[in-house]
């Protein structure tokens, strides 16, 4: 089992387009703790990710988890991993080399060359400044650290200048996303730039894969996938998601990330445990996409049609937006045309990379071996 932490709600950015209402709620240490134990019965590995608000304002406590968990795994044996998504801006050496230690994996939120657009401090001043010095000293210690992008209606035609800022400051995996709240104002003229900037990316993801560069850019990554497994990729997604629930500050547990706070959605404590039932129920909602999405030619590689719930009054129902949708039949036959090109071309690390159950592994003793990755 994965369990997502909200350690807190609040934040030392206020970025325009965050999804996660702020307040002073923070998790305490009993919470936090019960949901390591609550991870433990129901595994034999638990996961635990820190998140936010920005969890690195509660850092004391990720140190009590990591040191509670440890001694939990010294006693019984029991794994756990760790990951942490962060903005960045309250990294310091000492937590780096304490990541090293346990293994905690990184995804570093920035919006690349647009960073000071969307990715503000509360007095309005930007924190672009601050982070070019902690990139570097990030990577110097996760050298497999996640970038983390957001596209979003006022910076969409800088998204591929961002995929490629962040390539060239040695970030090797990157998570691109389009801002989808309902509020956002994308127009047509947006979709129509974000189609060209995508172009631009397809172009980048062949040129890099011909060099023979080891990385893994989503969607395009996500999108060749659900080439290669067809009915079953939305089929995998949602059962690890029926993995991965989120657990509150409070304590209580939701499906994920985007229900919390909505007692609809409150599958149980980490006191008492998950509701299965109630857990279920909401999982074969999620096994139902809306009407319009049946007749959709790319309903079973969409990343939205199943899971994107909503909530009309007291019924959960689907909920997935005109922008989701008009993205995913956007991205598809952009990366189909990356993985045609690539495929009758032989590329061997493309072949090795997509066809080879073992590559991640292979990949990832040989980089070791030779020192790839490090900056």
């Amino acid at each position: 089992m994965q369990l997502t932490l909200h350690l807190t709600d609040d934040c030392n950015l206020n970025c325009t387009y965050c999804f996660v209402p702020r307040g002073p709620a923070r998790m305490s240490r009993e919470v936090a703790f019960a949901a390591a134990r609550m991870g433990m019965a129901n595994s034999k590995t638990t996961g635990l990710l820190f998140y936010g608000g920005e969890p690195l304002l509660e850092k004391q406590l990720i140190y009590d988890v990591a040191d509670y968990t440890q001694a939990i795994k010294k006693e019984t044996g029991h794994t756990f991993f760790y990951k942490m998504t962060t903005n960045g801006t309250l990294l310091d050496e000492e937590f780096l080399r304490f990541s090293s230690d346990i293994n905690l994996t990184i995804g570093f939120s920035h919006d690349g060359p647009v960073q000071d657009t969307c990715r503000l401090f509360h007095d309005g001043s930007g924190s672009y400044a601050l982070l070019d010095d902690k990139i570097p000293l990030l990577l110097k210690y996760q050298p497999y650290a996640v970038g983390m992008s957001v596209m979003d209606p006022s910076t969409v035609h800088h998204a591929a200048r961002t995929v490629q800022f962040m390539f060239d400051k040695g970030f090797r995996y990157l998570s691109i996303n389009i801002n989808y709240d309902k509020a956002a104002p994308w127009t047509r003229k947006h979709l129509s730039v974000l189609e060209g900037e995508y172009k631009k990316m397809a172009e980048m993801y062949i040129e890099w894969t011909k060099a023979e560069e080891k990385f893994y850019l989503s969607p395009f990554d996500t999108k060749i996938l659900s080439l290669l497994k067809g009915e079953d990729y939305n089929k995998d997604r949602r059962r690890m998601a029926l993995n991965q629930p989120s657990v509150a500050p409070d304590g209580k547990i939701y499906p994920g990330s985007r229900y919390l706070g909505d007692p609809e959605f409150v599958i149980g404590d980490v006191f008492s445990g998950i509701d299965l039932e109630k857990q279920r129920f909401i999982y074969e909602k999620g096994a139902i996409p809306s009407e319009p999405c049946w007749a959709c030619a790319v309903r079973t590689r969409c990343n939205y049609a199943y899971d994107t719930l909503g909530r009309q009054e007291t019924e959960i129902i689907p909920d997935i937006t005109p922008v989701q949708c008009a993205h995913e039949q956007l991205i598809t036959p952009i990366a189909d045309y990356v993985a045609e090109k690539l495929y009758k071309d032989r590329n061997a690390l493309f072949m090795h990379k997509h066809y080879n159950e073992l590559y991640p592994v292979v990949s990832l003793v040989e980089d070791r071996a030779t020192g790839g990755l490090t900056p």
